[in-house]
């Protein structure tokens, strides 16, 4: 999304998603995992980003339904690692959909002066801004290499993947292994040539500001908060 089109301070976005993202993290009760999840939905719809949202959404519903068969299924140790690894998988798809949102809301420039404007140290700083640009740059590498084996008609045919299942991961996972090492160190060079490491601070062509739009997603924020901590903390 543009500057233009910014809808409430980046710092605001910011604290926002890693308050709602540490209190979905240490919600362990199906109740409050739910409802983070739906918060987390909430968020990326109202940041315009829907089709994530349903796909995300989708996903956690699916996960959420092989938790409670397995969990039905008795407590065997095959049954026992399956919930284990649905509960980290619905962890990891609500914090996808606040980062979904967070990407919505404001750009890396806008990130960067949020982070630069809150005294962030460079140790911290730097390893963040290569993260937010390294995710969306994998992306769309591994958008490009699925085009490139559709184009040689290693990928064509129905059902091939699922056939070749070992054969498809290593066409897949390895040129990405190898293109991740070198992305993260381009990203690294990269910030540091844009003079993420002086002493100065950079220019913010747009001043961040706080306003009532801030206000309200402060206090719908810590209302969100409070419903998991009181689902998580409650009596039951």
């Amino acid at each position: 999304m543009g500057r233009s089109c910014r809808r409430i301070d980046p710092r605001t976005a910011l604290l926002a998603t890693c308050l709602l993202g540490t209190a979905a993290v240490l919600s362990n009760r199906p109740e409050a995992a739910h409802a983070a999840c739906v918060i987390g939905a909430a968020c990326a719809l109202v940041s315009g980003a829907w089709r994530p949202c349903i796909a995300l959404s989708a996903a956690y519903g699916l996960i959420a339904a092989v938790m409670a068969l397995a969990e039905g299924a008795g407590s065997t140790t095959l049954m026992t690692a399956v919930v284990m690894l649905s509960y980290m998988a619905q962890k990891f798809v609500v914090l996808a959909l606040l980062g979904v949102s967070l990407s919505k809301l404001a750009s890396m420039q806008d990130l960067l002066a949020a982070l630069q404007s809150m005294g962030t140290p460079q140790a911290i700083l730097i390893p963040c801004m290569v993260i937010l640009r390294f995710f969306p740059t994998i992306r769309r590498d591994a958008s490009h290499l699925m085009e490139s084996l559709k184009t040689r008609r290693v990928l064509a045919g129905g059902g091939f993947a699922f056939r070749h299942l070992a054969l498809t991961c290593e066409l897949l996972i390895v040129p990405l292994l190898m293109r991740s090492v070198r992305v993260s160190d381009e990203l690294a060079a990269s910030a540091l040539a844009r003079g993420l490491d002086g002493e100065t601070q950079a220019t913010v062509l747009q001043p961040l500001s706080f306003g009532r739009k801030d206000a309200v997603a402060a206090a719908l924020t810590l209302l969100a908060t409070g419903v998991l901590v009181w689902l998580q903390f409650g009596p039951r």
